[in-house]
C-alpha cells in the first residue's frame, strides 16, 4: 500500500465510487456470471479449459492457451480498469467494499458466457453485502480435491515445496492469498474446510459440488454434469463434450505450457500443470502431516468420501 492517508482517496470518495454498480446492474443480462469456486489447486483452471474448449468452435490455438480467456475474481488490473479506482491506493477492506459493484459491472457488460475463477471463500464484503452478488450469478461450480493432494500441489505452486507450510495454510481459517499491492487482490480462503462450508452452506447462489477425483475418473461425465447445471447449449452434444475432454488432457496442457508458457503460472513455480494425479498426498506427506490435516478437516473429508 502507498504510505500516507493524504495520498489516498478519503473514505467518502471511496464510498461514492463503490456505488458504480448499483443494485440490479447486470441482473437482466442473459450472460450472468458462472463462478468456478475452489480452494487453490483443486482443478479450477482445468475446468475452465474444459469449458472453454467445449464452447469453442475450434481447438484453442497456442496464443489463446497461453493467455486463457476468462478471469479470476481477484484480478487487480481488471478491478482498476472496471471501477476506475486505483487499487494500489486502497486498503484491502476498501477494495472488498467495491468488489460487488465490480461483478455487477462485469455482468452488465458481458456479451458471452462468463466463467470466473474464485479462490475466495463465500463471505460478505465488510458491510453485510455478499462479496458475490446473487442477482448477477448463474450458479457456482464448486470444485473440491482431497486436501492431502492439495497440500502437495499447493507447496509446488508456491515454489517453496514446504509441505508443513502448505498444511498450515490448508488448516488456517485466516489463510489469505495475495493481499497488498500485488497482481491479485486479497483472497480470504477461510482454509480448506471453511472454504467448502462457506460455499455449500449459502443459499443465495445455486451450487454444484464436483470432486476433482471424479473428474479424473470420468471427465466426460463430470463435464456433462457441469454443462447441464449451467444450462449450456452444448450439454446435449456428446461429441462436443468428448472433443473438449480430448483437447484438455493433462499431457496436452503440460506440453503446451512447456512450449508457449502459461499466464497463470506463478513466478516461483516451475510449472502450472504439475501431475494432475490423485493420491500424491498419501505417498508424499508424512503421517504427522496427514494427521494434522485430518484433525482439522476430518468431518468434511468423511462427508466427501475422502479416506484418511
Amino acid at each position: 500500500m502507498t504510505g500516507s492517508s493524504a495520498s489516498r482517496p478519503g473514505r467518502s470518495a471511496v464510498a461514492g465510487r463503490v456505488e458504480m454498480g448499483v443494485e440490479g446492474d447486470g441482473a437482466d443480462n442473459e450472460y450472468r456470471i458462472s463462478w468456478l469456486a475452489s480452494f487453490p489447486k483443486s482443478g479450477n483452471t482445468w475446468t475452465r479449459i474444459l469449458l472453454t474448449n467445449l464452447m469453442a468452435t475450434e481447438p484453442l490455438d497456442e496464443e489463446t492457451f497461453a493467455a486463457l480467456p476468462g478471469s479470476i475474481s481477484s484480478n487487480r488490473p481488471g478491478f482498476d480498469a472496471l471501477t476506475g479506482l486505483p487499487s494500489s491506493d486502497l486498503t484491502d477492506d476498501e477494495i472488498d467494499l467495491a468488489r460487488p459493484g465490480l461483478y455487477r459491472q462485469l455482468a452488465a457488460e458481458a456479451d458471452r458466457h462468463l466463467f470466473v475463477k474464485v479462490h475466495d471463500g463465500y463471505h460478505d464484503c465488510g458491510d453485510g453485502r455478499p462479496l458475490f452478488p446473487a442477482e448477477v450469478s448463474k450458479g457456482a461450480v464448486y470444485l473440491v480435491r482431497h486436501p492431502y493432494d492439495v497440500a502437495v500441489s499447493y507447496a509446488s505452486h508456491q515454489g517453496h515445496g514446504d509441505f508443513d507450510r502448505a498444511v498450515k495454510q490448508i488448516n488456517n481459517p485466516d489463510h489469505i492469498m495475495a493481499g497488498g499491492a500485488k497482481s491479485q487482490l486479497r483472497q480470504r480462503t477461510l482454509g480448506w474446510k471453511g472454504h467448502y462450508r462457506s460455499w455449500t452452506s449459502q443459499h443465495a447462489i445455486p451450487v454444484l459440488v464436483v470432486r476433482y477425483e471424479d473428474m479424473l475418473t470420468d471427465t466426460r461425465k463430470a463435464l456433462a454434469s457441469i454443462a447441464d447445471f449451467l444450462d449450456l447449449e452444448e450439454k446435449n452434444d456428446p461429441q462436443r463434450i468428448a472433443a473438449a475432454v480430448e483437447r484438455s488432457s493433462f499431457e496436452i496442457l503440460r506440453t503446451r505450457e512447456d512450449r508457449v508458457g502459461f499466464s497463470e503460472r506463478p513466478e516461483k513455480a516451475r510449472r502450472f500443470f504439475r501431475s494432475g494425479r490423485a493420491g500424491d498426498g498419501l505417498a508424499m506427506l508424512s503421517e504427522r502431516q496427514r494427521n494434522a490435516i485430518w484433525d482439522v478437516n476430518g468431518d468434511v473429508m468423511e462427508e466427501l468420501g475422502y479416506d484418511r
